[in-house]
């Protein structure tokens, strides 16, 4: 029998069915199998032009990136990015350290009691441990495990297994360990969702969040003593997103409270399954992305509780296979506003996939509540199947960049999976260039930033395109004004002042004719 035979066969048993055809149970999330290498040998694979890192051969399935769960996370402190991948069912973890994923990684065997249906791995920012939660299925059944140990819990079929710490947003520095943790899950057979919190590494007493039908578990975002859950809701067999939050550390939940999406869902757009992971951006604000489909046109917006925002990121022509909403830290900028279109705001970006294998991104560096109208599309990229996104960063390599890395599936042109391979990749993305004042007021220069980047202490280099101006003297006031004065004692008028801000989490490099 052909290779096109066998094909033939598998799709007329339904095998394989388009991401969206089960939209309405949770079998969305189970994936579709990811089949034996269909590439001629004689050929060079994609991932190989475009020096793509092979992580696995053996992926066995797509479920492992078709919903929120984490499955990479970047440590800022330590610049290493750490990813996991289910292979033959262990569960593997795999090191790559900086400054982008480049070399042969440290690979680990972190989970082996049992074959892995569905994971999740943790980020602890002050130790930079990774700590995995996963789901088992073996024998007919299933169990849940967290940090190596097997959770007990009433639900008989779990699965969809999430767990976040409480620990400093994006850009910050941690100075103590995290103060508790969320996890969440679902059981298959009831449909009941779970959240329990954790303390030092104990599971805290069970709870049930929600009742109601939904499609996949609940994933969550966790800052100071504000938990914010998002489930989706089935309703009349159509996706309603929903909310749930804790505003005592995960102590206790309130009732599921649907989001709305008056504006698309007028304009014939339809939720998407994804119950796409909440985030927390540099300044404490949460934002809930959600993907939606209308006949022709692929949607994915921000919602902004806190505001009251919904914000339209990304809409291209096309069928959605998966949206999702990181993070990057932009400047320190300011804990109460969002950007008005020059201003840092508080960095996002929004990645979204289409069934034809194109990845685009829209970057809200201009503010959280802000997104440009051009979305940003990297044509030189492989076609991108199933993937998951780590917070971004920066190599401190090159200024007004930042970066992220994507753990990725190939796809066809049809959107069908082509083999078991998992590619992990850095895409550098280009930051507005920050833009500042210089004038000369008698001796001194008066020098402040307008916007895109913030002039920190101790982290600034300021310098002149001629190099026989000195400086003498430097004070920084705060973070967009500053004061250079210099050893000449003519007009320097007409010259170019540089400044190069560069700390552990962005380099922001500027100029600025002196008036």
């Amino acid at each position: 029998m052909s290779r096109n035979e066998q094909n033939e066969l598998s799709e007329q048993r339904s095998y394989w069915r388009r991401p969206g055809s089960r939209a309405d149970d949770d079998g969305y999330f189970d994936g579709e199998p990811l089949p034996r290498e269909i590439v001629p040998r004689h050929w060079l694979p994609e991932g190989d032009v475009h020096r793509g890192r092979r992580m696995s051969r053996s992926m066995d399935s797509t479920r492992y990136l078709r919903g929120p769960q984490v499955v990479l996370v970047r440590d800022d402190m330590r610049r290493t990015t750490w990813c996991a991948t289910a292979e033959h069912g262990r569960l593997m973890l795999h090191e790559y350290q900086r400054p982008r994923v480049s070399g042969a990684p440290r690979t680990t065997e972190v989970f082996g009691q049992g074959p892995v249906w569905r994971y999740n791995i943790a980020l602890n920012k002050y130790t930079g441990e990774v700590v995995p939660t996963c789901v088992v299925r073996a024998n007919g059944a299933a169990s849940l495990w967290h940090d190596g140990r097997r959770v007990d819990t009433a639900a008989e079929r779990p699965d969809f297994p999430h767990f976040h710490y409480e620990q400093v947003p994006v850009g910050r520095i941690p100075e103590g360990e995290p103060s508790y943790g969320i996890l969440t899950y679902k059981c298959r057979a009831t449909g009941r969702v779970f959240a329990r919190r954790t303390e030092g590494g104990e599971v805290g007493p069970e709870q049930v969040v929600c009742e109601a039908p939904t499609v996949g578990g609940m994933s969550v975002a966790v800052y100071k003593n504000d938990v914010l859950g998002r489930v989706d809701l089935l309703r009349k067999g159509r996706v309603v997103p929903a909310t749930v939050v804790s505003t005592d550390g995960g102590r206790s939940f309130g009732a599921p409270q649907e989001m709305d999406l008056a504006g698309p869902l007028s304009e014939g757009f339809r939720v998407r399954p994804g119950y796409q992971r909440p985030i927390v951006d540099k300044g404490g604000a949460m934002h809930l992305p959600v993907a939606l489909q209308s006949g022709s046109d692929a949607l994915v917006v921000n919602v902004v509780p806190g505001a009251d925002l919904v914000v339209e990121a990304i809409r291209v022509p096309g069928e959605l296979r998966k949206g999702a909403l990181e993070v990057f830290p932009s400047t320190l900028g300011s804990g109460t506003t969002f950007g008005n279109g020059v201003s840092d705001g508080h960095g996002l970006i929004m990645a979204m996939a289409t069934e034809d294998g194109r990845l685009y991104s829209s970057n809200s560096s201009a503010g959280g509540s802000h997104f440009p109208e051009a979305q940003l599309l990297n044509h030189e990229m492989p076609l991108v199947g199933d993937f998951s996104a780590s917070e971004c960063y920066s190599s401190g390599l090159k200024a007004n960049v930042v970066s992220m890395d994507y753990m990725f599936t190939e796809v066809n042109a049809v959107g069908r999976p082509i083999s078991g391979e998992v590619f992990i990749e850095t895409w550098d993305m280009p930051l507005p260039e920050p833009k500042a004042r210089a004038r000369v007021e008698g001796e001194r220069i008066e020098v402040e930033v307008l916007n895109d980047a913030d002039l920190e202490p101790g982290k600034v280099v300021f310098g002149f395109d001629d190099p026989t101006l000195g400086i003498t003297g430097v004070e920084v006031r705060d973070l967009r004004h500053a004061t250079i004065r210099t050893d000449r004692k003519d007009d320097v008028r007409g010259r170019t002042l540089t400044f190069d801000v560069l700390t552990l989490f962005h380099r922001h490099y500027g100029e600025a004719v002196i008036e």
